[in-house]
């Protein structure tokens, strides 16, 4: 098993551990009889001192979610339910977990969702957490295009700044989700943000056709990086892709040997009035609703 350990959380490694590991078992990414590293194989690889980790696997030991083969190591545990209700409980998370995974969810999230869902919150702001300045500012227009309360973006550093986050909404991408709950404070989670397809963006727009030139334009490098990508996988041409990057002046007068422009939110309201343009939005409809349902919209 891999863990996530942040020394600079204010969640104790000791924790980090602890719920790693029951979040593994509820998820069934450990099963019944699945051994554990030893204390000094996991105190040695992320460099944690060896009582840190021998605390959380009694911890885990004593609530009964592993198991000591004398001789052999510490293995996860069968769980028994008490009841027959409890059976069937169990069976219910543990595919709701497994449906959730497919779909792309980690069971932080599963757990944050049914947080709010059992005792509801109401956000009065929501933070965005992406270290990327041009990936940032579209995310915080797309996301207030959408919600009433405030929608502030931030690179990752700035988040040890931010004196409160009661009654914040935190959210990142799904490729930055698990860095940035590893520097929250116990008790606040972190949204995943899911992507939109660029295939999905386009499959309404009649397509030009194929021997023409489509550029992407985003100040952004890691947006047009994966238009391009996305672009090339619905078919198009990589020779007939042009990349755009909107932050060197005059970058508009480049989108006129185009057939269409690609761009992101941002870039998309100073592209010439003539242009066959194309925006593409990269927080997918399902966490947009997901945003207004917290936030308000």
């Amino acid at each position: 098993m891999r863990f996530w350990i942040t020394k600079n959380s204010e969640l104790p490694i000791r924790e980090q551990l602890v719920r790693q590991v029951m979040l593994g078992i509820l998820s069934e990414d450990l099963p019944p009889g699945h051994k554990l590293p030893s204390i000094r194989a996991v105190a040695r690889r992320h460099q944690i001192h060896s009582n840190t980790v021998s605390a959380a696997y009694h911890d885990l030991l004593h609530r009964g979610w592993l198991e000591l083969r004398r001789g052999s190591g510490l293995y996860v545990r069968s769980l028994q339910p008490a009841s027959a209700d409890a059976a069937e409980l169990d069976v219910l998370l543990a595919a709701l977990l497994r449906a959730a995974g497919a779909n792309g969810h980690e069971p932080e999230d599963v757990l944050h969702r049914l947080e709010q869902l059992i005792r509801p919150r109401e956000y009065t702001r929501l933070l965005i957490v992406e270290p990327d300045p041009g990936l940032r500012e579209i995310l915080q227009v797309e996301a207030q295009e959408h919600l009433s309360v405030p929608v502030e973006a931030i690179d990752l550093a700035a988040l040890s700044n931010i004196p409160s986050l009661s009654a914040c909404l935190v959210a990142a991408l799904t490729t930055r989700a698990v860095t940035v709950r590893q520097r929250l404070p116990r008790g606040i989670g972190c949204m995943t943000l899911r992507l939109r397809s660029v295939g999905g963006s386009l499959k309404d727009q009649q397509a030009p056709p194929p021997n023409t030139i489509i550029s992407i334009a985003s100040k952004s490098a890691e947006f047009r990086y994966a238009a391009r990508a996305m672009l090339i996988a619905v078919g198009r041409d990589p020779e007939r892709l042009c990349e755009i990057d909107a932050t060197v002046p005059s970058w508009q007068e480049r989108t006129t040997a185009a057939a269409m422009v690609v761009a992101d939110v941002v870039a998309a309201r100073t592209l010439p009035a003539d242009c066959a343009a194309k925006t593409f939005r990269v927080i997918a409809d399902s966490s947009i609703a997901e945003l207004k349902q917290l936030c308000g919209g």
